[in-house]
């Protein structure tokens, strides 16, 4: 099946999943760090104090997510998604009307639970549950919302900003989300589009005291668990720091601020182009296979904007990052159902976006500390490098054995060299 007959087949559950993804978007660094300049100017806060009071309302978001976003296993999806989405309508709006800085901590809070962990949470949960013979593409067509969010958003926001205000637009924000996610959930996705590709009803009303529960605590102790945490925290880690930033990286390569909104839109595209490859490799090899791969673009990225002068590096810079966290969101997200099942995948799910939810406080916290130390990108660069290294290297362990022995045998195969007949058994380290 290819994309068009899957999205003719499943249109209901793919729009959930886009909308979904691409309305958490205002619960994201790059959108909520276009409200940093005025946030900073109104309430006199310096770089540090504001990342620090956003690290902290990100911490408290990752520890609310394992149990919070559980329920979803046990709720039903539409119950669930209303739930969220009223607090995230009521977290933008108390960010409106902020008047001192404590405001911000909470609607910071507010947002980061509902948009950054809970939306996408939903999103990717659902794909990952309703679907099995399709899993890559279904992940893959609702992550088509982060790009998407990406590319329109931003300048939409600045825009809007220019010309009402930014409290006011915060009161647009609010409005688009909650008439959106409320009429579809209400109106468009009914009980028959709630059933695996089998035609299994997944969760019902009268289900939803029947799902047994696995500890999380458990989940932790497994080497899954531990292959897929700091891959899982890295991208996160980097990514939000260095958009949460971009104006600073900008300055420190001495290039015009303009280039900002078209290095994210190369982003965009590059993310949702990674994406959409992403999703077909998947299901015919599945995600172990590229496990290791995905971060390769992120490193050179990483390498260019750190060392290239060159105005054309910050194009070249987004694309690689854009798809790195691309192909990488499909292949860690369809990674999660290969190691874990999907039967609690939702309580699984929820334990890793806590981490991916943490990692993106720790990220702009650790930068903007730095920054105000005097710090330059000079030294960041490297040190995220370093690390990712590292990461890199561990994580070639979830490489399925057979794939090894297949690369082996093609590699003997173009060299020329003596072979013997490749242990082909179907099986993995885990």
């Amino acid at each position: 099946m290819n994309y068009l007959q899957f999205v003719r087949k499943n249109r209901v559950m793919v729009i959930f999943g886009i909308i979904m993804t691409a309305l958490s978007s205002f619960g994201q660094t790059f959108l909520l760090a276009m409200y940093v300049p005025f946030l900073m100017e109104e309430f006199k806060l310096s770089n540090g104090l504001l990342s620090t009071f956003y690290g902290l309302a990100t911490i408290g978001a990752a520890v609310a997510l394992p149990k919070l976003g559980k329920l979803i296993d046990s709720v039903p999806l539409p119950r669930f998604t209303l739930a969220t989405t009223a607090t995230f309508v009521i977290s933008l709006f108390f960010l409106s009307i902020s008047q001192a800085w404590w405001y911000i901590l909470i609607a910071f809070f507010g947002l980061r639970l509902a948009g950054q962990g809970l939306y996408n949470h939903i999103a990717i949960t659902t794909m990952s549950r309703y679907f099995e013979e399709n899993r890559g593409k279904a992940i893959s067509l609702a992550s088509l919302g982060h790009p998407l969010g990406q590319a329109v958003l931003p300048a939409i926001i600045l825009i809007v900003i220019a010309n009402i205000g930014w409290r006011e637009s915060l009161w647009l924000n609010a409005a688009l989300v909650s008439m959106v996610v409320t009429v579809f959930t209400l109106l468009v996705l009914k009980p028959e589009h709630l059933v695996s590709e089998s035609g299994e009803v997944v969760v019902t009303d009268s289900d939803e005291k029947k799902v047994d529960r696995v500890r999380q605590r458990d989940i932790m102790k497994s080497k899954p668990f531990w292959l897929l945490a700091p891959n899982i925290f890295f991208i996160p880690f980097a990514v939000t720091g260095l958009f949460f930033y971009q104006f600073a990286i900008i300055d420190f390569k001495g290039w015009n601020i303009g280039l900002a909104a078209a290095g994210l839109t190369s982003y965009a595209v590059a993310s949702f182009l990674s994406i959409l490859l992403s999703g077909p490799l998947i299901d015919k090899y599945k995600a172990k296979t590229f496990f290791p791969f995905y971060l390769f673009p992120l490193m050179v990225a990483l390498l260019i904007i750190w060392m290239i002068p060159n105005v054309w590096g910050i194009f070249v810079y987004n694309i690689l990052m854009g798809f790195s966290v691309g192909f990488g969101s499909a292949t860690v997200a369809a990674l999660q159902v290969e190691f874990f099942g999907q039967t609690y995948i939702g309580t699984v799910r929820s334990l890793f976006t806590s981490i991916m939810v943490l990692s993106s406080a720790i990220g702009p916290a650790l930068f903007g500390i730095f920054l105000d130390l005097g710090w330059g990108f000079q030294t960041i660069f490297p040190v995220i490098l370093g690390i990712q290294v590292l990461i890199m290297v561990q994580s070639f362990r979830a490489v399925p054995k057979h794939s090894w022995a297949k690369w082996k045998y093609k590699y003997k195969k173009v060299t020329g060299k003596k072979r013997k007949s490749p242990n082909l058994r179907i099986g993995d380290r885990f």
